[in-house]
């Protein structure tokens, strides 16, 4: 069970990382000329990413696997 339930996880994980990489493109391409938030958001937005996958991962391994 936890080789299927780790398959997914990482394809979820993988598909999340190419739309993130999609949106923070689209994000750094086409922003106003002159706004200057986008240097502020694009950090953040990967902290927190980062930080979401951390906990993530961490909770997935502290499933009880054997019980399934």
């Amino acid at each position: 069970m936890f080789a299927i339930a780790g398959t997914i996880f990482a394809v979820f994980t993988l598909v999340y990382a190419f739309l993130a990489a999609s949106v923070l493109y689209h994000l750094r391409q086409y922003t106003l000329p002159g706004w200057t938030a986008t240097r502020i958001v694009v950090p953040i937005f990967f902290i927190l990413s980062i930080i979401f996958l951390v906990f993530a991962t961490y909770f997935f391994f502290t499933i009880p696997w054997e019980q399934f």
